[in-house]
């Protein structure tokens, strides 16, 4: 057939595709939306299907709508398309597939309307609105032109990172699958020498008026965690300290907010920060990139090759958006070599979600929160700007975080002392979630990390990002003795311990099998381990402190939970601890508890609220760091656990 015919015919194929689905109005098909293509049928039973791979026009015409195949629905004649792109369970389009299958969109010209029409909803929402236009903040909050919790597509990058760069996606879009590779340059290196500590602060209590006066990329020097940091054996010059500011290991922090910028800049950094407004929904970009220059000034200034970050909160945002967009060539320089968080708004903060509450508002109010704030916080922002490698919200994949060694640090109590002890997530919390009352716990860290981005030791060992629980709000974590030890092992020291529940035996349920056998809830059984990890005896003897470093317990909704049945014997493999130690520590102190549950509303266990859960074993005492494993015994149960210790260089 001649192939100008098979142009003009799959040209008026998929035109009258775009025409018998779209709206009748006078409206251009860049205009065209997905969801604007079929609301002539219920939309619950269509697959709207945007195919991975463009190469053969064929599949366009498969698969652009596909009706399920559980689909009872009559559907009238006159709304199915004559050109077979309905398909009830089989592709029906397959005459001539070996003829016509070397042309694509871009043979016939369609491939700009094609692709706005198909891939709109898989843009970076603006985040800019106008109040008498809903279609710019969908279901959110128009104020002062910004918008605030919209409701977006959460599925709009699932095609990110599948390792196919489809018409859908670009290099800016979608670096996972359609960037070139990095150009990294220098080597990291973590003995700490010629290495800065630069601490990122959270948002805090501030006026408008107080805001035009702020000097922004000021430095601010020692904050709160690195002098306790001091305290526990870093003996490292503040940059406020006399001769500090010229060391290359010394610690500081600086000034994000503000309209003054500090003298160091350069007028092309002021008019580059100044693109973006503090009190908009730029403010994240104009933040990290303050920060990034400070960090430029700082290396430049003393010497220093390598930067630890260490942050709380919102400064957690800018750092990761700093990285993964690779703000000021920081990361592909290989400047940052460790980074520790704590209570940090890694995966965004929920609670912008609540904006239209009058007590959230109140709240915000009490503690700093701006509304820009609510804008870039929001987990769609994060997801579309901050977690640009793959949009992946609770993953650090993008090789910008390849061996950056991370240690997160997580916050598990509900009242806000610094807003008379309200429980402030907890006002909306139908899933029961562990929250600090600002940020939902699981929000504060990483989950997992592919190998793209992860930390391997020298032997070779995949390290993810560790993470760590205490009971204290948001705003009070980062003050805490617990942090600084946390943050001393994870940016100074060079071991990583992980402690692992390897197998159980369950042989005593403790659940109801009779009706005076005096236990409640019904079989399976569901099994909660609490923790508790001290750094005694190393941390009490030397400096006279004893706190824990880690903390779960169902009470505090941050225990795990797996499910067994009486006289069953298996593998589980859940982690109990994770985290940096001291070079110096021999032993640490281990607190587990394996409590069988009743009532645990996070994972839905509702059996007996009276009593809602009974001990199986416990293990109370010191283990040694070093690999080996020890074995918890009785007649309700026997666990098995290990204990490995890691060099990380």
């Amino acid at each position: 057939m001649n192939k100008s015919i098979i142009n003009l015919l799959l040209f008026l194929s998929i035109a009258a595709l775009f025409y018998n689905c779209s709206d009748t109005s006078n409206s251009s098909l860049s205009d065209t939306s997905v969801s604007d293509i079929t609301p002539m049928f219920d939309i619950q039973n269509v697959d709207i299907v945007s195919p991975d791979v463009y190469d053969d026009s064929i599949e366009i015409l498969r698969d652009t709508i596909i009706i399920s195949s559980d689909s009872e629905d009559e559907i009238e004649e006159d709304s199915i398309l004559e050109s077979d792109t309905i398909v009830s369970e089989e592709p029906a389009y397959d005459a001539g597939i070996e003829e016509i299958d070397d042309i694509s969109i871009k043979d016939i010209g369609l491939e700009d309307s094609y692709t706005d029409i198909a891939c709109k909803e898989t843009k970076e929402f603006d985040y800019n609105c106008e109040p008498d236009k809903p279609e710019t903040c969908p279901k959110g909050l128009c104020i002062l032109k910004q918008c605030i919790a919209p409701e977006l597509d959460p599925y709009r990058w699932s095609e990110c990172g599948d390792g196919s760069c489809s018409v859908c996606e670009d290099s800016t879009q979608c670096p996972a699958d359609c960037r070139e590779p990095y150009q990294f340059k220098n080597e990291k290196i973590y003995d700490g020498s010629n290495t800065i500590t630069v601490w990122v602060h959270g948002f805090y209590n501030k006026k408008p008026e107080d805001i035009k006066k702020m000097v922004y990329g000021k430095d601010r020097g020692c904050s709160d965690i690195e002098k306790r940091i001091k305290y526990f054996g870093i003996d490292r010059l503040c940059s406020n300290e006399s001769g500090g500011s010229n060391s290359p290991t010394q610690f500081t922090s600086v000034e994000y907010y503000g309209a003054v910028p500090a003298e160091y800049l350069t007028q092309k950094d002021i008019d580059e920060i100044e693109q973006y407004p503090y009190d908009t929904n730029a403010a994240l970009q104009r933040y990290a990139l303050i920060v990034a220059k400070f960090i430029k000034y700082k290396l430049s200034k003393t010497g220093a090759s390598h930067i630890n970050l260490a942050c709380h909160s919102m400064g957690c945002l800018i750092s990761r958006y700093m990285i993964e967009n690779d703000i000021e060539n920081l990361a592909t320089e290989n400047r940052i070599v460790r980074w520790f968080t704590s209570a940090g708004v890694v995966a965004g903060a929920r609670l912008a979600k609540l904006y239209d509450n009058p007590t959230v508002q109140d709240t915000a109010n009490l503690i700093g929160l701006e509304l820009s704030d609510f804008v870039v916080m929001h987990p769609d922002f994060v997801m579309d700007y901050a977690a640009r490698w793959d949009h992946r919200l609770y993953e650090g994949n993008s090789p910008l975080f390849k061996g950056v060694y991370i240690t997160h640090f997580a916050a598990t109590d509900p009242k806000i002392k610094d807003a008379m002890n309200i429980a402030l997530l907890d006002l909306n919390n139908p899933g029961d979630e562990p929250n600090d009352g600002i940020m939902y716990t699981l929000d504060e860290y990483f989950h997992s990390q592919k190998d793209t981005g992860a930390f391997f030791t020298p032997a070779g060992r995949k390290l993810e990002a560790s993470h760590s629980y205490y009971y204290v709000d948001h705003m009070t974590l980062p003050n805490t003795d617990s942090a600084a030890i946390l943050a001393t092992a994870g940016l100074f020291h060079k071991r990583r311990v992980t402690i692992t529940l390897k197998d159980v035996l369950l042989k005593n349920d403790r659940e109801n099998h009779s009706l005076f056998d005096g236990e409640h809830g019904k079989s399976p059984a569901e099994i909660s381990p609490q923790i508790e990890v001290r750094y005694n005896p190393y941390i009490k003897t030397r400096y006279g402190i004893d706190t824990s470093v880690h903390f779960t317990s169902v009470e505090h909704r941050s225990a795990d939970l797996f499910v067994m049945n009486q006289d069953e014997e298996k593998s589980i493999d859940l982690k109990l601890f994770d985290g940096p130690v001291f070079d110096g520590m021999d032993k640490l102190y281990l607190s587990i508890k394996l409590l069988e549950i009743d009532y645990y509303p996070r994972f839905n266990i509702k059996e007996w609220s009276f009593d809602i859960h009974q001990e199986l074993a416990s293990y109370n005492g010191y283990v040694d760091l070093r690999d080996n494993s020890f074995t918890i015994e009785n007649n309700n149960i026997k666990a098995t656990i290990s204990i490995e210790v890691l060099d990380i260089y």
